[in-house]
């Protein structure tokens, strides 16, 4: 957990900004209000006193009393946190005007069509056997791997002619678009090329480069991704069954520009989101590859161990299936919770909840505190069944294509170990056992025969915790990179439309 404490202190450091540290709470105000992370709520809240020097300094600064700041904080209820936080943030957000479409620009902006400044030109086509070697070459895939594109991230390349590398040459600061995608929604994503080492560009590409220096190039990794410039480019898109843009659609897009100083500023900001995102991101992929690390350790590798006990899983669970559940009698204010099979693919014991349905049936099979899930078909490879679900909540109506497993001696057997078994260790096992080509069933008369090797109950709970810790920590991470996602996003809606103005160091214009 190191890693996650130096991340802290540097989100600590950006945050000693007033103003920085009031956007990032109205941020994480608005999340707390649309998806109810009450403890990403409390962790912003906590993280930015701590920033802004402690609790008498916070109070002064967002004008408040340290006895209401600290009666917050200690509380740690994001109910009391998301009130005062309305008070101390939201009476700033009246002082805010939305830039209307068509309405004025923001002082010292400036509303210029693409084309003004920028000249278009399509990428490269040339015959397959030049693909493969040569110059590096961007595809459709690096636009929209990359908002801000560098050399290293480019994979393909193709042989050229001396004309050809001039002629299709990717210069620094230039802007890459997708001129066709699957869906509209998706064309002209942007990207721009922060390298200076040699690359070309292919033809499903329109290159960007300004004429004239309007943009900086840290800027233009944000500024096409603003609504307002989004909102034209889709409008323009064209094609039934692929979406297409051409150039001359690109050069009619029209875009509000702030000065220089200001898109310095607004890509400094989004650039140290994008770093949050990235860190996050890293520590996610490290706990993940530890998480695996874990269940190799403690389980995989344990499955010779003399000390573990030998038995078949008809032995110590009673297996059965639960009762049909149709989809049309899901209702959002159902009376009972439900579970239908295909809601059980990637869940984990800890957020089961996430899946749990409401219907209007009130008979069927009920669950058990304790019970082991296990999706009864599919209709892709046999493997996704091995997923199994320890659901330690009572009464859920158990949909008709789920395989239940009923732990018989639960002083003795804990079904959180076994759900970590069977989907990590014996995932290929009962794989072998499924039936069916175009449908793949699992039926539960075959899981009796699966062997399992079992630890006591004192070393199968002390596994299961560990385990937990792990996934709860790549859960909360994950939890995080998306509110970090989703605030960007917010932000950057924010300030490439003018809506809220920042100065040099970040300021907000008063």
């Amino acid at each position: 957990m190191k890693k996650m404490r130096r991340y802290r202190d540097f989100l600590i450091e950006e945050l000693a900004d007033r103003d920085e540290a009031l956007s990032f709470l109205e941020v994480a105000l608005e999340e707390y209000e649309k998806d109810g992370y009450g403890d990403v709520l409390y962790l912003a809240y906590e993280t930015a006193i701590k920033a802004q020097g402690g609790v008498q300094k916070f109070a002064l600064k967002t004008h408040s009393t340290p006895q209401a700041v600290s009666d917050a904080l200690l509380s740690k209820d994001e109910t009391q946190i998301a009130e005062l936080l309305k008070k101390q943030i939201l009476a700033r957000r009246e002082k805010d005007t939305d830039i209307a479409q068509n309405g004025p620009l923001p002082k010292g902006w400036r509303e210029v069509a693409l084309g003004e400044f920028m000249e278009f030109k399509n990428g490269l086509n040339t015959r397959k056997e030049n693909y493969g070697s040569g110059v590096k070459f961007v595809n459709v895939m690096d636009v929209f791997g990359h908002n801000r594109l560098y050399a290293t991230d480019v994979i393909g390349s193709v042989q050229v002619n001396e004309k050809q590398r001039v002629d299709y040459s990717v210069k620094y600061g230039d802007v890459l678009f997708n001129r066709t995608s699957e869906t509209v929604e998706e064309i002209a994503m942007s990207s721009v090329y922060l390298d200076k080492k040699e690359i070309i560009f292919g033809g499903f590409v329109i290159r960007g480069r300004q004429k004239t220096n309007i943009l900086i190039p840290e800027y233009s990794a944000y500024c096409f991704q603003a609504h307002t410039v989004r909102r034209e480019l889709i409008r323009r898109g064209q094609g039934a069954v692929r979406a297409n843009i051409g150039q001359k659609d690109l050069s009619k897009i029209p875009m509000a520009i702030p000065p220089v100083n200001e898109q310095k500023a607004i890509a400094s900001l989004l650039a140290k989101w994008d770093t949050a995102i990235e860190k996050t991101e890293t520590l996610i992929e490290a706990q993940e590859k530890r998480f695996k690390w874990l269940l190799k350790t403690l389980i995989s590798d344990q499955q010779d161990n003399h000390e573990w006990r030998q038995v078949k899983l008809g032995e110590i669970c009673k297996v059965f299936k639960g009762q049909g559940l149709s989809k049309n009698s899901i209702r959002e204010n159902g009376k009972n919770k439900c579970i239908l099979y295909g809601q059980l693919y990637t869940v984990y014991p800890e957020i089961i909840d996430k899946v749990i349905s409401k219907t209007d049936i009130n008979k069927g099979i009920s669950s058990k505190i304790g019970d082991i899930l296990i999706p009864g078909s599919t209709t892709t490879k046999g493997i996704d069944l091995a997923n199994a679900t320890a659901l330690f909540e009572e009464n859920v109506l158990l949909g008709g294509d789920i395989n239940i497993l009923r732990v018989l001696k639960e002083n003795v057997y804990d079904s959180s170990f076994l759900a970590y078994q069977l989907t990590h260790s014996k995932k290929r096992e009962i794989a072998r056992y499924t039936q069916g080509i175009t449908i793949v069933h699992l039926y539960g008369k075959d899981l009796r025969n699966l062997n399992l090797s079992l630890p006591d109950i004192k070393k199968q709970r002390q596994i299961v915790k560990t385990l937990n810790t792990a996934q709860k920590e790549i859960t909360l991470l994950n939890r995080f990179a998306e509110q970090y996602r989703t605030q960007k996003r917010e932000l950057m809606q924010k300030l490439l439309t003018g809506k809220w103005r920042i100065r040099n160091q970040n300021r907000r214009e008063k």
